[in-house]
């Protein structure tokens, strides 16, 4: 199962919109002024870049190019400006935010692709099964976009602690998913309070395939205080399991440098070493659509601090100019939890340019296995289902093998005399319901 943390840029306004993604910010806006630290563009700022495509025919893959040309900085401005005077207009502002997001989940879905592409003779083509936007909130598509889906992607949960869009999530799901109950288990918070702040404030929590996770906006005021942190992530851990313990943190860290999350988590939360998706302060950076891997340093619009990481205690394959680290490939023994692939872009495709919609990359994570064979088990029979009426079996209930107390199917008790024992006087006599005579005739038969 794959899973993709991607921080939108939001403008830390109170209202409850998906739309504060695409309003203004200088953050963004900066990423857009910097397109060309990171993409070599020509005097006109187009790219032209090469698309994986397979071909039938030849029975290999191709690499036809493309072009793009990237807005200027003031012609990003200019889009946030537009969204905010059309999203009053009746169905302007929607069609414009709506091929935003579009944009957002076509960059994503085309970054895993090309990081998850087997390399053999026909390879195979990897959606991430699981989207968690950061600083965006919406639980219905349907009144923000106009869509039950966008992308090929429904909202399953959002979360909205503060009113401050800059710590808003939304949790979205690939529609053609076929998932178990033991796959993902979420824990909704629909509370807006200005308590959720600093320790107290509340991220997303998830448990995927056993594994309890835990995605992070950190607050800026405690980001850089290690002690805050622990308190911060361990508060969110015992919301929902009662036990400070986690499995993966992944989002928007904030770390004040690359090493900070792994050294601050050492021995905490559960584990001991805690192994960051980052090594040596880079990370392969998927080029515009998806494709041309090369490597920057850094997740914001500075380009020097990693602050989108993924960090846990359990053993971890890293994936690096095409090269596996974290763990011996050749032992036998090893059983890696997860892959840390890497991260995506930041841009988007939208009236035929390319525009940024963050100045944080995505960060990529696939869940390898089960946490537990045991725990899965254990799960499923806890959650034993009545036949027919498919409310949860209680512990006596089992040992009845049915629901003793189902109303669509009530257990029947039978008594059975033993033989030769007794005579016909003995039996219970069988009790019939009089029959409840029509007198509206007045002569007792009932006829009219």
């Amino acid at each position: 199962m794959i899973i993709v943390y991607q921080s939108l840029e939001s403008t830390g306004k109170k209202e409850d919109s998906l739309g504060t993604a695409l309003m203004g910010n200088s953050f963004k806006h900066g990423t857009q002024s910097h397109a060309e630290d990171i993409y070599t563009l020509d005097d006109d700022r187009k790219l032209t870049y090469q698309t994986p495509v397979y071909d039938l025919v030849a029975k290999k893959m191709t690499f036809p190019s493309s072009t793009i040309e990237f807005a200027t900085q003031n012609e990003s401005k200019k889009l946030s400006a537009r969204y905010d005077k059309e999203r009053g207009e009746p169905g302007e502002g929607k069609a414009l935010l709506l091929s935003f997001m579009k944009g957002v989940i076509d960059t994503i879905t085309k970054s895993v692709m090309n990081r998850t592409r087997s390399k053999g003779e026909l390879p195979s083509v990897r959606l991430p099964d699981i989207i968690v936007l950061g600083e965006a909130f919406t639980t219905d598509l349907l009144q923000d976009l106009g869509v039950s889906s966008v992308g090929g992607y429904r909202v399953v949960t959002g979360m909205n602690p503060t009113g401050d869009s800059r710590h808003r999530f939304t949790v979205l799901l690939r529609e053609d998913l076929n998932l178990r109950d033991s796959d993902i288990e979420l824990f909704p918070y629909t509370l807006t309070s200005d308590d959720n702040k600093d320790e107290q404030a509340r991220c997303v929590i998830l448990r995927v395939m056993g594994w309890l996770m835990a995605f992070v906006h950190t607050p800026n005021a405690i980001c850089k205080d290690s002690t805050r942190v622990i308190k911060y992530l361990a508060n969110n851990a015992r919301n929902v399991t009662t036990k400070e313990k986690l499995d993966l943190v992944m989002g928007d860290t904030n770390q004040p440098k690359s090493d900070f999350v792994p050294s601050t988590l050492k021995n905490q939360l559960g584990g001991g070493d805690w192994v960051s998706s980052v090594l040596d302060d880079q990370q392969e950076l998927v080029g515009f659509g998806g494709h041309n891997v090369f490597s920057i340093s850094g997740t914001n619009s500075t380009f020097k601090t990693h602050f989108d990481i993924a960090c846990t205690p359990h053993m971890t394959a890293v994936v690096r100019d095409g090269k596996v680290f974290g763990f011996d490939e050749n032992d036998s023994t090893a059983n890696p939890a997860f892959v840390f692939h890497g991260l995506t872009d930041k841009f988007l495709a939208l009236d035929g340019k390319a525009y940024a919609y963050s100045d944080h990359n995505g960060v990529i994570v696939e869940v390898l296995r089960q946490k537990s064979v045991h725990a899965q088990r254990e799960k499923k029979r806890k959650e034993e289902r009545c036949s027919d009426c498919r409310r949860p079996l209680t512990a006596l209930d089992q040992l009845a093998g049915r629901h003793l107390t189902c109303r669509y199917a009530p257990l029947a008790l039978r008594w059975t005399p033993l033989e030769d024992e007794g005579d016909d006087d003995d039996l219970p006599e069988r009790q019939f319901k009089k029959r409840k005579l029509n007198t509206s005739s007045g002569d007792g038969t009932g006829a009219s």
